[in-house]
């Protein structure tokens, strides 16, 4: 019996900006800077940026691949990259099709930075943060529905 081949569930993680950018002549002011008066000046994009690091973690712990085949493919987006960005939207909503308003959602997550998309849907924005049992439930219905259109 031939065993039937999936495809490997899609994660597009679309980060928070590398650079936290300021108008001064440097371009960037760390949080150590005299003038922010010891403030955390970028304390909630750092944030950001250490919770898409730990879904990625999440992924590779808990979905490794199985006899060499991916369970979840995951794809980091740069989003300086507007017009890719837009366009790599447009391709997930149109390749999974995850129905009109989730497909809205997610073509217009451009604007809500950082995200998590998991097979055209968007399960996590900013201001809506994704926990480990949230993400897992995520792929676990992403991968029910791809079972059920087989």
């Amino acid at each position: 019996m031939i065993e039937p081949t999936h495809a490997p569930i899609h994660v597009l993680l679309i980060r928070e900006q590398a650079e936290q950018l300021t108008g001064g002549c440097c371009g960037t002011v760390g949080d150590d800077d005299p003038l922010s008066g010891g403030r955390e000046l970028f304390a909630d994009a750092r944030r950001d940026q250490l919770a898409v690091g730990a879904i990625h973690r999440l992924i590779r712990d808990f979905f490794p691949p199985i006899d060499g085949r991916e369970q979840v493919q995951v794809d980091v987006v740069d989003p300086r990259n507007q017009f890719y960005l837009f366009f790599r939207l447009w391709r997930e909503v149109w390749r999974y099709r995850p129905g009109l308003r989730a497909g809205l959602q997610t073509a217009l997550q451009l604007f809500s930075l950082p995200a998590v998309i998991v097979n055209g849907k968007v399960v996590s924005r900013r201001g809506k943060p994704l926990d480990a049992d949230a993400f897992c439930r995520a792929i676990r219905e992403a991968r029910q529905a791809m079972e059920t259109c087989d």
